[in-house]
């Protein structure tokens, strides 16, 4: 079974350094946030784990900043990589991967999307909806920026 894999990019109007600065509040956020996987759950069944997904944030320096789950049986990665892109502008490029952990994972991964194709189709619709929200928030001018207030589309406030 293949990881699914989905990469996107976004010019937002604001410098790369507050780029940079405002990902990695985002970051510790969620991994504040994020809520736990409860137990007996769809998502627990799926993805093999109750509680905490155990994400890691990885600042890489200036241009880039890793993200990982590192319990269950199907786990995510992420990197986003900023690069000026000129006149107050930054490039932020987003690879998203859905990996499967082990060999039951990737054979109930593989059967999954074999009975529900729309699967991968879903999740790349949702990561882009949320990329172009983070767009969006990222090029806040400095006064509308709060870290505490942005929800990705299709999470509960």
């Amino acid at each position: 079974m293949a990881d699914i894999v989905h990469r996107s990019s976004r010019t937002v109007k604001q410098d790369p350094e507050v780029v940079h600065e405002r990902l990695l509040e985002l970051g510790k956020r969620l991994k504040r946030e994020l809520p736990a996987i409860p137990a007996g759950s769809q998502a627990a069944t799926l993805l093999g784990t109750s509680g905490s997904l155990g994400l890691e944030i990885d600042d890489k320096g200036a241009d880039r900043i890793e993200l990982r789950t590192t319990k269950g049986r199907i786990r995510g990665e992420g990197s986003v990589d900023i690069e000026a892109a000129g006149r107050g502008k930054t490039t932020v490029s987003m690879v998203a991967t859905v990996k499967p952990h082990g060999f039951g994972a990737g054979v109930m991964m593989s059967a999954a999307l074999a009975s529900r194709p729309s699967i991968q189709k879903d999740i790349v619709k949702g990561l882009e909806r949320g990329f172009d929200d983070l767009a969006k928030e990222l090029a806040k001018p400095d006064h509308e920026w709060d870290a505490a207030s942005w929800t990705p589309p299709g999470l509960p406030d």
